[in-house]
């Protein structure tokens, strides 16, 4: 009988550590796949993947690489990933048409945008594109930022012959001299730089425009998997505050990802902000972009959509609720 109790203690005592123990266990990993821009505003993933911040907060993320934010915002709506980085102008054409997305969270502001021009062929400033033939990804924030280069000199899209040109196939379509310049952005600035050599004229975007870097995922994704956005959003925040203390080591990630120089980096660093938020400034720029489109042909009779209504701030306020300061939709 004594033998008996000793032996229940003994197995009651077992089964309450390894309840503790469970208890105390990190959860299992969540799995989540990123359609991330190679440009700069997928330098703080490429930071969280290559210091361990995602696995820090138990996420196994899987980043897919894409020449630009319009590809990988299409790669999440066709359910390639989860989640894709984009900037704001292919979320204001995928609203316009309809596309089901949330923006979760913005990361990231960018001012890097620039116009590079052969000036062999008499190109020196914005107003010498009259009549010009000019590369730009259409439907992304690279056209819309020419679209307001344009209108600071008193000329229009009507003014120049637009050419759809990928930015991996700029700097030699640029070189070949098929266009006369490009509006474009880190790091295909560099290479249309290099590709064109002295005869390069650069024009920076300056003070003309101020981009975010967004999150989007499928609306329902907050929802059915809330524990990996959190995940993700703790990750970056992480990964914001490494990088504000150590710019120099994100600089050489950024490098190594982009292939460029460490003297474009440092010159671009100054022109990029890295913050988790959702501000109204948000909604007002996809305003602007939207009545853009409409305007100019580009989404021809589409309402204009409640932009607010495409933001779904649950995740980010409950990680940092002072950080959302996006007006409700009505």
């Amino acid at each position: 009988m004594v033998r008996i109790a000793a032996s229940a203690v003994a197995a009651l005592i077992a089964i309450t550590i390894a309840i503790v123990w469970l208890s105390r266990a990190p959860p299992a990993p969540e799995p989540l796949t990123i359609a991330v821009a190679n440009n700069f505003i997928g330098v703080p993933l490429w930071v969280a993947e290559r210091r361990g911040f995602f696995a820090a907060e138990g996420l196994t993320a899987t980043l897919q690489r894409l020449p630009s934010g319009k590809l990988a915002l299409e790669a999440m709506l066709r359910g390639e990933a989860e989640v894709a980085t984009v900037a704001e102008t292919p979320l204001v054409f995928a609203a316009l048409t309809g596309k089901p997305l949330r923006v979760i969270a913005t990361y990231a502001g960018s001012g890097e945008h620039a116009i590079v021009a052969r000036a062999d062929r008499g190109i020196s400033r914005v107003a010498d594109l009259r009549g010009r033939r000019v590369g730009v990804l259409i439907g992304t924030t690279v056209h819309y930022f020419l679209h307001v280069m344009l209108i600071d000199q008193g000329l229009t899209e009507t003014d120049i012959t637009l050419v759809d040109l990928p930015a991996a196939e700029q700097a030699p379509a640029l070189a070949a001299g098929q266009v006369d310049a490009v509006a474009t952005l880190a790091p295909f600035t560099t290479q249309c730089q290099r590709a064109l050599g002295e005869a390069a004229r650069t024009v920076p975007m300056g003070p003309h425009y101020w981009g975010y870097a967004s999150l989007a995922v499928a609306p329902d994704l907050p929802q059915r998997r809330p524990e990996a956005i959190g995940r993700l959003l703790r990750a970056l925040d992480r990964t914001i505050g490494w990088m504000r203390t150590h710019p120099h080591e994100a600089m050489q990630v950024a490098m190594s990802e982009l292939n460029v120089e460490g003297a474009v980096i440092e010159e671009l660093w100054e022109r990029l902000g890295f913050n988790l938020a959702l501000d109204q400034g948000l909604v007002m720029l996809l305003q602007s972009q939207a009545r853009w489109a409409i305007a100019s042909g580009s989404a021809p009779g589409q309402p204009m959509p409640d932009f607010r209504a495409l933001i779904d701030p649950s995740s980010l306020a409950r990680l940092r609720p002072g950080s959302v300061t996006i007006t409700p939709p009505r």
